[in-house]
């Protein structure tokens, strides 16, 4: 039991490890190829104003729907919503713009996401703690601004900052760094399929069902509230549906079922991801035989 115990805690500790530095150079990567005036000029967009509200209400107010109508297990309903009140994952930038969504946007609704989360979050965890008490515990305030904010914040303002002070490095860095964040991407993949395939037997047909209401639910909210910019719709659908893992590892680790809670959140992030694949095929068919926009360089994303 002790060797098991053992290699539980490493297995955290190297998916906490690789989430974190997945962030921090998501931030860097993301100062460097979008415009802080941009993001400013996203968040006086009526998309913003509607994003918000969509992230952290309507969908956590599914959440709340799905785990009550559906018979799902304590812990499937529990990580159901520990996720949908963990929004605002940075590296949402990477599937916005594989699948032309507004940078710009996706990284202010990220900022304001991020902060909102951590200000909101133990109010949000003692809300939901009489529903799944060994879930929702909430860690300290200093350990999310540390775990959470702060990664992506810093690289992001470096980033900003290389950007106006030396804008001819920060092109000849950018593509290189991008390459280096899919291969780190790709290789946290793996490991969560790794990780997550001995439990697969485990999710019954309704916890099946659960994620992919949850899921295909919550992109379809983002997409009606984004309009009328395909653009602004594809940012706001994918805001909407991937919560922080950062946030939501920060809670499961103060709590006893930390260690129990890992496999089945890795589960649910796979699952999650393949269940989202209709709506990836669906948005690429409408844009390429629908008004499509032109397409940007990365470097060059904010709005004008």
């Amino acid at each position: 039991m002790g060797i098991e115990v053992t290699a539980a805690l490493g297995l955290r500790h190297a998916i906490e490890f690789a989430v974190q530095h997945l962030v921090v150079l998501m931030g860097f990567v993301l100062g460097l190829a979008v415009e802080a005036s941009g993001v400013r000029r996203a968040m006086r967009l009526p998309a913003y104003a509607r994003g918000l509200p969509t992230v952290l209400l309507a969908v956590p107010l599914l959440a709340l729907v799905v785990v009550h109508v559906l018979p799902l297990p304590r812990l499937a309903a529990g990580i159901l919503l520990l996720m949908a009140i963990s929004p605002g994952v940075p590296s949402v930038a990477i599937a916005a713009y594989r699948q032309r969504g507004d940078l710009s946007l996706t990284v202010a609704l990220s900022l304001t996401l991020s902060l909102a989360a951590i200000v909101l979050l133990p109010l949000s965890l003692r809300l939901l703690s009489d529903f799944v008490p060994e879930v929702f515990r909430a860690p300290p305030t200093a350990r999310l601004l540390e775990k959470v904010m702060l990664p992506f914040l810093v690289p992001l303002v470096a980033g900003w900052t290389l950007r106006a002070w030396r804008p001819a490095l920060a092109r000849t860095l950018l593509r290189p760094l991008l390459w280096l964040f899919k291969a780190v991407f790709i290789c946290a993949v793996l490991a969560l399929l790794v990780i997550s395939a001995p439990r697969l037997r485990e999710v019954n047909g309704w916890t099946l069902l659960g994620m992919l209401v949850m899921t295909l639910g919550s992109a379809l909210l983002g997409h009606l509230l984004g309009g009328p910019r395909p653009e602004d719709r594809t940012a706001l659908a994918l805001a909407a549906v991937f919560g922080n893992p950062s946030i939501a590892l920060a809670v499961a680790s103060a709590t006893d079922q930390g260690l129990r809670l890992l496999p089945f959140m890795c589960v649910y992030l796979v699952l999650r991801t393949l269940a989202l694949s209709p709506y990836f095929l669906w948005n690429k068919h409408r844009l390429r035989h629908g008004a499509q926009p032109p397409r940007r360089d990365f470097m060059h994303s904010g709005r004008t």
